[in-house]
């Protein structure tokens, strides 16, 4: 950067109170102590002569995010870049955004691509085994977020927390890297990440490479995330409010109140512009404020500042006794959508007692979708003159739900969703022998044994019987199969039996086509994997068959949830799980999920309502198909044991090690010495899982001797550890110089590079024919240190193992890199805790050779490991 580019750079970013704090990967960091945030400028970021690997970019935003309580990003090549800067800067810091329209830009993965990616993937895994599979409710899969300039874009994965918002972002390199996607690509991404910090959010990205680091990847994940226990829950069933719509009908505010008086609580106002809408929202708002007490509130949402300040001037005149304006503490609150939709997340859902929607032929942009259905007003009255031909059903979608945090049964029980009746279709298949992953069954035991051609007749002569050729009305289904084989093989025999079915995948175009044919109800059954576990239902479904056993309770949820949605004619859904032979082996009983399991409840009649309401006489569907069950119906005990639902809080051997700082390794030395035992052992062919309870882990801290190791603690833990001065030979001294000699600005250090380093320690001290270690030592053998996966084998064995162990060190075998902990190396990672660790090897390792030839390359060996002078 040129001096002049500098000074005004500096001049521009002191003016609001940012000063000169270093310099960053490719650019320069700036500071405000007082309000704790920082800028970073980018000088050139784009330019291939300057290459950079990616992992040090998100590596050092991800630090930064979670240093300061926000942190914006520009790029600065220019005098007119500082321009564009200052006026950005100044809009994001004063909240200042257009609100004058509301476009989306970029795509929804989730309705693009139901699947996730390899990225996705891992992401959803390590958070799992960070925080745990029930975890996974708090977060929300591509978030529709505002830019300052009102476009709509996409966020990978939101989490909302009591203390700030978290988005985040797995990035690909080929359309991340500034080299790569070039600069106006690169300034888009910033600006959406900018407007994300800009309303409280925190930013962080992980690249693919940065991903596979598992367990450094879960380590940040806990350090920037936070705990558990603040996030906030993500995913709620919704509850119908009571939907009307009053296309240009007259008398609508007699209407709305009939309507208001048999519990309706949405309604929406079509009517050509002059006749009157607005007059019918100041005449219900002004009957509703008179009848409710003191706490009224209401909110007023129209598209454009302009409505907004007309809207203010009228209400004003006709409200003149209350408090009316655009700030929050307002009785009656103007505000664009634009506003609403950055700011909604901090007003309760039961904020507003009246809510307007103006212009509401809006309200589908993604946005004000979310905005809409958090409130839950007493009174929303949507108002709109357009001419357009508006879809009822997709307007009640919008106006006619709200989020709740009901349970699933509460939910059922309150007829927030439908009915669920169910039916066990009981099978000859033994599937003891079905291995457990710890997640669930392996995919290839279910490919080799859930694929039976007599299981799958029961499924078609089940469906065909009671579903097909019934007298019962057309009731469409979803089934849920093992695998794209196992789908279209279903579908296969259905169709062979006269059925109206297509299998679905991922991998054949023609799906859609099918999906739409099966919502118009031109086909009646869909067989499918995995396209429609999530982000997709369809009130429609009144059948789901469960021919695919899973001990996931993420994923039976997710299957069950396609059908949950009520729908006007819609008695019930039908679940059929497929009850199949699941036994102990070797004492572990692996049961798949069932609906009574789910629910908890352990008594069975089939085809009954699965709470036990008696039935109705209106209830004719399960009349007659409790008329086609051959047998007697009576109610039956059952057994609801599943692994998640018994054990649900266990921790498995690696979640064990997270929590006594050691690595597995070590927790699985002290099983094979019988220190303690596992409290659940689950077979999977030679190997076992094991699964501690949570209120083990204090006993094993006593029976270990361990202290309480953290976070807090590892830097104080990591100098008693190498002040110890402990060396049987020299390897852990030889480790650490060559290492820290080697290591990047992230702490990581490519693991052949490493060897070949420590190997020429070895090597140099056989040229010098000096003993190359004590006795024992198999590094005297030339034959040893020629044989690099020999070396690399042992240098992980020992001395790695010994720092793994306690978790200052991490192993990556995918990247065949090793990496100190994060938390750890942003505690060491700078002059004098580097130069203090240095000087404490380099003196161990020439008190350790002083009775062993000494060291006769000191010197050599002193600039080479950048030995301070003074050691």
């Amino acid at each position: 950067m040129t001096a002049e580019l500098n000074k005004q750079l500096n001049a521009t970013l002191g003016a609001y109170g940012y000063r000169y704090k270093g310099n960053t990967v490719r650019g320069c960091l700036y500071e405000n102590s007082d309000t704790q945030s920082a800028i970073i400028t980018d000088y050139k970021i784009h330019h291939p002569e300057s290459p950079f690997p990616y992992t040090d970019y998100t590596r050092e935003q991800n630090h930064l995010m979670g240093l300061y309580c926000s942190l914006y990003r520009f790029v600065v090549d220019e005098f007119s870049e500082i321009e564009v800067m200052d006026k950005e800067l100044k809009n994001y810091l004063s909240k200042t955004f257009n609100e004058e329209k509301l476009v989306v830009s970029g795509q929804n993965r989730n309705i693009q691509a139901i699947d996730p990616t390899m990225p996705e993937a891992i992401f959803e895994q390590v958070f799992i085994d960070t925080y745990g599979r029930e975890a996974l409710d708090r977060v929300t899969r591509e978030y529709p977020v505002i830019d300052i300039n009102g476009n709509t874009r996409w966020v990978d994965y939101y989490i909302q927390t009591s203390n700030f918002n978290l988005a985040i972002e797995k990035n690909g390199e080929t359309y991340h890297h500034p080299i790569l996607t070039g600069k106006k690509k690169y300034k888009a991404q910033l600006l959406k990440q900018n407007s994300i910090v800009a309303y409280g959010g925190k930013v962080f990205r992980w690249s693919m490479e940065g991903m596979k680091f598992r367990d450094k990847f879960s380590e940040e994940m806990k350090m920037y995330f936070g705990d558990l226990d603040s996030f906030k829950l993500a995913h709620h069933i919704k509850q119908s409010r009571g939907f009307k719509l009053f296309d240009h009908q007259e008398n609508i505010l007699e209407n709305i109140k009939e309507e208001r008086a048999e519990g309706k609580q949405s309604f929406l106002v079509v009517l050509p512009t002059g006749t009157g809408k607005t007059e019918v929202m100041l005449s219900d708002l002004e009957e509703q404020i008179k009848e409710t007490s003191d706490n009224f509130k209401a909110l007023v949402m129209v598209p454009q500042v302009q409505l907004k300040q007309d809207l203010t001037t009228l209400l004003k005149k006709r409200f003149s006794h209350y408090n009316v304006g655009d700030k929050p503490d307002s009785i009656i609150m103007i505000q664009t959508y634009a506003w609403m939709s950055r700011y909604y997340e901090q007003f309760s859902s039961h904020n507003f007692s009246y809510m307007v929607v103006d212009e509401a032929h809006h309200a589908s942009a993604p946005t004000v979708h979310k905005v809409i259905q958090h409130f839950i007003p007493e009174t929303l009255l949507g108002l709109t003159a357009t001419d357009k031909r508006l879809d009822e059903k997709k307007l009640e979608d919008i106006f006619g739900q709200y989020e709740t945090s009901l349970s699933l049964l509460e939910a059922i029980k309150k007829n927030v969703l439908v009915p669920i009746k169910a039916f066990r279709l009981k099978s000859n298949i033994d599937l003891s022998s079905m291995r457990f992953n710890g997640k669930d069954y392996y995919a290839s035991d279910l490919q080799e044994n859930v694929i039976v051609e007599s299981r799958d007749q029961l499924i078609v002569d089940m469906l065909d019987k009671y579903f097909v050729s019934s007298l019962l009305e057309m009731k469409s289904g979803l089934i849920f199969c093992v695998s794209v084989d196992h789908a279209k093989r279903l579908a296969k025999m259905m169709k062979n039996k006269g059925m109206s079915v297509e299998a679905i995948s991922g991998q054949d175009n023609k799906s859609s086509s099918y999906i739409e044919k099966y919502q118009s109800g031109e086909i009646q059954f869909l067989a499918t994997c995995s396209l429609l576990n999530e982000g997709w239902d369809s009130p429609r479904t009144s059948i789901i068959v469960m021919a695919r056993p899973t001990m996931s309770k993420v994923l039976y949820t997710q299957q069950l949830g396609r059908g949950t949605r009520k729908m006007t004619g819609k008695e019930a859904l039908y679940v059929i799980d497929v009850v199949d032979n699941y036994g102990c082996t070797d004492g572990f009983n692996n049961s798949p999920w069932s609906v009574h399991a789910l629910l908890g409840i352990n008594q069975y009649c089939p085809w009954s309502d699965i709470t036990g309401r008696k039935n109705k006489s209106g209830d004719q569907e399960e009349l007659l198909l409790a008329g086609l069950y051959e047998k007697e119906r009576s109610l039956e005990q059952i057994d609801i044991f599943t692994f998640e639902r018994k054990y649900p809080d266990f921790l498995s051997t690696e979640q064990l090690a997270r929590e006594l700082f050691v690595s597995t390794g070590t927790v699985n030395s002290w099983l094979k010495k019988d220190k303690f035992k596992a409290d659940v052992t689950v077979p999977v062919g030679s190997k076992k899982l094991r699964y501690f309870s949570p209120d083990q882990v204090s006993d094993i801290r006593k029976i270990m001797k361990l202290k309480i190791h953290n976070e807090l603690t590892q830097y104080d833990d990591f100098f008693e550890f190498i002040n110890e001065g402990n060396y049987m030979y020299s390897y852990k001294m030889v480790l650490i110089l060559s290492l820290l000699n080697s290591v990047d600005a992230n702490g990581e250090c490519n693991l052949e590079s490493l060897t070949k380093s420590y190997i020429d320690f070895y090597k140099e001290r056989l040229t010098l024919n000096v003993d190359v270690d004590r006795d024992g030592c198999p590094y005297s053998d030339i034959n040893k240190l020629n044989d690099v996966n020999y070396m690399q084998r042992s240098l992980l064995a020992n001395p790695f193992e010994k720092f793994e162990r306690k978790r200052f060190m991490y192993h990556c075998k995918d990247l065949n890199h090793i990496a100190f902990s994060t938390i750890l190396w942003d505690k060491i990672n700078n002059k004098d805790d580097l130069l203090k660790i240095k000087k404490i090897f380099f003196h161990d390792l020439v008190d350790y050779y002083e009775l062993l030839g000494k060291i006769p390359n000191q010197e050599e060996l002193i600039q080479c490991w950048n030995i301070p002078e003074n050691w």
